[in-house]
């Protein structure tokens, strides 16, 4: 997405039109945040003075193509995720595709929590009663997202054919199983999307350490999913495995506990946490596909850089990404020999 500076005067008009303070009165200050792959947020505070005292707020705002990002947050302000999931304050209409969105903003507890596998755990039971709410479709907007999966994983397979092997060193021994997983890709989803007892529901879709904070709120810490934007109906083992498998990369107790952990999401959906051979080769599954529709393509696109071969932080950059591609390749490595 091309860059878009965000418009004081449009944020201020949204803030006057929320609070009540006179345009004159509101002073704005508008930081970047470090955000996704598709889209720009900033963090907004300003100081009203409309009412009889000063107030002090903050926000967050992001640009986005398109309107279904702001109908996905409205879905969820009628289900269980209200509770965990920032609340959508307002969305604004740029351009014929451009939206400003107006977010809740989160205050982390703790900048991470994931040390403490009860925070982990907790993660995995908010998920639990997400997945299983009923009406899973109920007013989301339609996404073809067998389709731009797909494309995503030959695209990383096409990069993957042209990076030369001493870039990322796991190529080596990956290529013959990242070729069979995408092309078996299409049956490979077909059958994790009819595994039983789980089925399909609404999913988040990106559930990584960086879309999850633990807030603080009536003396309870409580877990926060960011970033609904990827949220489609799927199978609830594609966020069971994305957050086992980024926060495992980073957290060593997380890998060390994973197991027990999905095991512990079971007995959450009321099932028999029986870690069975059909669950094992459809979590797999999942984890190939979150792998594929983006992440794998993302970092090797990184170690693939010549740009960042120059000592100091480039490098450094294009040396993790090598990490978290091999990370991601062990993934495919796995949902092959399941697939085999």
């Amino acid at each position: 997405m091309t860059r878009v500076a965000l418009d004081p005067a449009a944020v201020a008009a949204f803030l006057v039109a929320r609070h009540g303070a006179a345009l004159g009165d509101a002073a704005i200050d508008i930081h970047p945040l470090q955000g996704g792959l598709c889209s720009d947020v900033a963090l907004v505070t300003a100081r009203l003075r409309g009412g009889a005292r000063p107030r002090r707020v903050a926000l967050v705002v992001k640009v986005v193509d398109g309107a279904r990002e702001a109908a996905v947050y409205r879905r969820l302000s009628t289900s269980v995720a209200r509770r965990f999931s920032p609340e959508l304050l307002g969305a604004q209409r740029l351009g014929r595709r451009r939206w400003l969105l107006y977010l809740e903003r989160i205050v982390p507890a703790h900048p991470w929590p994931w040390a403490d596998s009860a925070h982990t755990a907790r993660v995995l039971e908010r998920l639990a009663r997400f997945h299983g709410e009923t009406a899973p479709g109920a007013a989301l907007p339609a996404w073809d997202y067998e389709a731009e999966n797909l494309a995503a994983a030959r695209g990383a397979l096409s990069l993957a054919e042209r990076l030369p092997r001493g870039e990322v060193p796991a190529l080596a021994r990956s290529m013959p199983a990242l070729r069979r997983v995408v092309a078996a890709l299409p049956a490979m989803r077909r059958q994790l999307l009819a595994f039983q007892p789980l089925g399909t529901t609404v999913i988040h879709g990106d559930v990584h350490p960086g879309n999850v904070m633990i807030r603080r709120r009536g003396g309870v810490a409580e877990p926060v999913l960011l970033d609904w934007a990827r949220a489609r109906v799927g199978s609830p083992l594609e966020d069971v495995s994305s957050w086992l498998q980024a926060l495992g990369y980073w957290e060593p107790e997380a890998r060390r506990r994973h197991d027990t952990l999905l095991a512990g999401y079971l007995a959450a959906r009321g099932l028999a946490p029986a870690l069975t051979r059909p669950l094992r080769d459809a979590y797999w599954f999942a984890a190939a596909s979150n792998a594929l529709a983006g992440a794998l393509g993302y970092h090797l696109s990184i170690a693939s850089d010549s740009r960042a071969g120059q000592p100091g932080a480039a490098s450094d950059a294009r040396a993790a990404a090598a990490r978290n591609a091999a990370d991601w390749l062990r993934v495919i490595r796995r949902a092959d020999a399941r697939w085999s």
